[in-house]
């Protein structure tokens, strides 16, 4: 390639490196009298509970009490009433339970009143039910766990716009029934029939502007529907919902789809409108909670309602300023690497420089956008980028050595380059297959770590097409508008004296 080719590629390439740094990582600024604002995609990630802080809540069953609503409730009981009051409650860990038979919360075990077995194994099943509809919801930073045995404590992050709405939803343990015109449809009243052997699932489907959970019907769903639609009230002819005859589809009273005759299409399928598109997200969490109660039935528990006063707030690790602090250390580390990179490498320190302003354009952009919906910022997130980045940095340093090895054996700068690139090539791959065997390998995971994986995915494909690919085209252009390749690596050739 010709010199002014190779200077008109280079300043093209700067240019454009340096807008898309701009739209990752620029800093945010407000925009004439502060109506708008520019905001980097660096400043578009939903931020876990590490950076953005989160929600807590605690899923209690009918019959079991926290400490403080035990010691209240005592407190204002009759003088003559607390001692029968205390009698009637069991204590373990910081929970007290209800000890009526009726209840099976507490058992007698070797003459020791214990928590019953049963009930503690069928609280750690609602648990694992739970926490698979938080994954579903695409959290990558939340938490369920089991306390004391007898109680569900969530914690989710505080970028989840209806975090009130979820945690409640959630705690949904009822089976799921049909009802027309109040009463529970004819199939369901044989023990023979269940739910799921008339629906198939549910999905969101968007249309015009509006989200509409589609519910798919069985065979014999379908011959269910075939036999009510007539009987059913149409949507666009009802002014009042309470009087009009529909086929709702419950968890309980307060959790119900109602399915008009015109909701329902020629396949005998329905289609119920709950939102505008935007509002997508609060269909999709309800589409959820339907498809685990339709899988799992009756968890054998029931958790009391989750009032807004239930739901409290908890601070980022490291207090409101612990991601500002994250980005600054990122960036002092970025320079770092830079500033070396120019002082051991020469110009080819440039190329590395280059290369890492890539790496961090693809990998912001693909955390801001392409997994937005998939996983929140966290310090795990950190360390996966500061591993790809840091792994891309050494195998640039790893290639240079190969290249000035080649060039002290004798061989011309351009013969050098060539013979570097093709003795590492096969150590890069073999290093990146394992790396990215290893991500994969951690897709089979859950929650935590199965974001990881996905991040780690990101980070390293974009760091394997850096060294591979990137970073050569780019010494290549480099290289090509150089007048001393020599001085565009540093190197001296050493020249032997012959002794006379």
């Amino acid at each position: 390639m010709g010199k002014k080719k190779s200077m008109v590629l280079m300043t093209l390439l700067t240019v454009v490196i340096v807008v898309l740094c701009a739209v990752t990582v620029f800093p945010s600024f407000p925009i004439y009298n502060t109506v708008k604002k520019w905001n980097p995609a660096i400043m578009q990630y939903d931020l876990g509970k590490d950076f953005g802080g989160g929600y807590y809540t605690y899923y209690y069953p009918e019959g079991v009490y926290s400490e403080t609503e035990y010691e209240n409730n005592y407190a204002m009981m009759e003088e003559e009433d607390k001692q029968e009051y205390a009698d009637s409650y069991f204590q373990h860990g910081g929970l007290y339970l209800d000890k009526d038979e009726d209840k099976n919360l507490v058992a007698v075990v070797d003459g020791k009143e214990t928590v019953d077995p049963d009930f503690a194994e069928t609280v750690a099943k609602a648990a694992d039910v739970i926490a698979k509809r938080f994954s579903a919801v695409g959290y990558s930073d939340f938490r369920v766990a089991v306390v004391d045995d007898c109680a569900i404590r969530i914690e989710a992050p505080a970028s989840d716009s209806i975090v009130s709405q979820t945690l409640s939803l959630f705690a949904k343990t009822d089976d799921m029934t049909i009802v027309k015109g109040g009463e529970t449809i004819e199939e369901l009243k044989s023990k023979e029939t269940s739910v799921s052997d008339l629906i198939k699932g549910f999905s969101v489907v968007n249309r015009s502007g509006v989200s509409y959970l589609e519910v798919k019907f069985t065979k014999a769903g379908k011959a269910m529907i075939k036999n009510v639609k007539s009987s059913l009230s149409k949507a666009a002819e009802t002014t009042d919902q309470s009087s009009a005859t529909t086929l709702d589809i419950k968890i309980d009273d307060a959790t119900a789809i109602a399915i008009f005759q015109d909701y329902i299409d020629d396949t005998n399928n329905a289609r119920v409108p709950l939102q505008y598109e935007e509002n997508k997200v609060q269909v999709d969490v309800l589409k959820i909670l339907f498809s685990s109660t339709l899988k799992n039935g009756d968890m054998d528990v029931t958790f009391r309602s989750i009032a807004a006063s239930d739901i409290r707030s908890f601070e980022a690790v490291g207090g409101k300023n612990v991601l500002t602090a994250a980005y600054i250390a990122l960036a002092i580390a970025i320079v770092a690497i830079c500033v070396v990179s120019v002082l051991k490498m020469g110009r080819f320190g440039i190329v590395n420089i280059y290369s890492v302003l890539s790496y961090i354009i693809v990998t912001g952009l693909c955390y801001g956008f392409i997994s937005k919906a998939v996983f929140e910022i966290t310090f795990g997130s950190i360390l996966i980028f500061a591993i790809g980045l840091a792994l891309s940095c050494a195998i640039n340093a790893y290639i240079y050595k190969a290249i000035k090895k080649e060039f002290l054996a004798g061989k011309t700068v351009v013969s050098a380059v060539k013979g570097g690139y093709t003795k590492t090539l096969g150590g890069v791959i073999d290093v990146y297959a394992v790396a990215l065997l290893a991500a994969i390998a951690m897709l089979i995971a859950v929650a935590g770590l199965f974001t990881m994986a996905l991040q780690a995915l990101i980070c390293l494909v974009t760091a394997a097409f850096c060294n591979l690919l990137w970073a050569r085209a780019i010494n290549y252009v480099f290289l090509s508008a150089s007048k001393d390749k020599y001085k565009y690596f540093r190197f001296v050739r050493e020249e032997d004296e012959d002794d006379e």
